[in-house]
């Protein structure tokens, strides 16, 4: 067996046992709950119990596999809404370990504190924030402005979304924009849902990211093309005083330390790389690179998804300087949100970076 196909089983494994957890999860787990603090326990037997938890997940499989989106998407705002519930139900868990309270009451606490923070979520999936960071460096001699996207997720987000972010980019004066990965997620994304990015009316650059590789590149890249996107796989372009280095997405922690070295630079030049996972910054560093763009992680996107994605990724949100000379990396939390058009703990962004001589506020 490849190497290739291990890494593909290995994917399918890991988000099979990821769908079987998240299904009992948000599915199963706050109605067997709510069922015992009512003392309707007999309702939620373990035979009913395990029905109930395989029938969800042969819900997702068919939804995942089906090509009706207003199904899909019913199941995985239900999921989104399921989460939100399962982390108040564990709250109020461990709250009845210490304190005397009435189930009936907590029951009633419980719906609605999940019913509005599940509101509180689905708005905020629709919100987008722009965040602003001033970079200076002695190889600049005039302002540059970048703008970044990252995980904008089309498929699981609407064409309708993605002209929402492009009116917002647009309106910065962006002298280019760079999207750090997963700008599309699903196979059936097509010129309709993707055609605003004609409209940036700025050089557009996009590096692959995990979910371009599980869609398919010989699909994806032509498409994004197409519409006048210029995708960077271990290339780079420049564009005046600034040096954008893309390199696909991939497993290997060491993707970066094996790539950056075979791609052609330019001396004098201020380096940018961009890169979807967080990961190989001192490489990059090491490698002469000035600023590096990461995204993957959407800071968790639902709470308490932060604290789990943090015990994969040590820089799951933010800009972090180099701990040794120059450097910068900056991980973005998302422009998008995959599955659920909803965020708790987090927001949808689009990144600014002002570049310019050192000495600029």
């Amino acid at each position: 067996m490849t190497g290739q196909s291990v890494s593909r089983w290995k994917r399918v494994v890991v988000f099979w046992l990821f769908v079987l957890v998240a299904a009992y999860a948000a599915y199963v787990y706050p109605v067997v709950s709510i069922s015992r603090w009512l003392g309707y326990s007999q309702w939620m037997p373990w035979p009913v119990t395990i029905g109930l938890w395989a029938l969800v997940i042969l819900g997702l499989w068919c939804s995942f596999r089906g090509h009706l989106r207003m199904i899909k998407s019913l199941w995985v705002h239900w999921m989104g809404i399921g989460f939100v519930f399962f982390s108040v139900c564990v709250v109020y868990e461990s709250l009845c370990l210490i304190l005397p309270i009435d189930d009936h009451l907590g029951v009633l606490g419980v719906i609605s504190i999940g019913a509005l923070l599940s509101l509180l979520s689905l708005f905020n999936g629709q919100r987008i924030v722009v965040k602003r960071n001033n970079c200076v460096s002695p190889k600049l001699t005039r302002p540059f402005r970048l703008v970044q996207l990252s995980d904008v997720h089309i498929g699981s987000r609407s064409g309708r979304y993605l002209t929402r972010v492009v009116d917002r980019v647009k309106a910065l004066g962006p002298d280019a924009v760079v999207i750090t990965g997963d700008l599309v997620d699903t196979e059936t994304v097509g010129e309709a849902e993707l055609a605003a990015l004609k409209k940036v009316g700025a050089p557009t650059f996009l590096s692959i990211g995990n979910h371009e590789r599980y869609v398919g590149l010989d699909a994806v890249q032509p498409l994004v093309e197409s519409l006048g996107v210029t995708v960077l796989r271990q290339g780079s372009q420049v564009i005046g005083e600034i040096q954008l280095i893309g390199i696909d997405d991939a497993e290997s922690p060491d993707q970066v330390a094996v790539q950056l070295p075979l791609i052609k630079r330019c001396g004098g030049k201020y380096n940018v790389l961009l890169y979807h996972r967080p990961l190989g910054w001192l490489d990059a560093f090491a490698g002469g690179i000035d600023l590096m763009l990461s995204g993957h992680t959407h800071n968790g996107q639902i709470f308490p998804f932060n604290w789990l994605v943090r015990a994969q990724f040590s820089r799951i949100h933010g800009l972090y300087p180099a701990s040794s000379g120059a450097g910068q990396h900056y991980v973005s939390p998302g422009t998008g949100t995959w599955g659920p058009v909803m965020r708790l703990g987090s927001h949808n962004e689009i990144t600014v970076f002002d570049l310019g001589p050192t000495g600029d506020a």
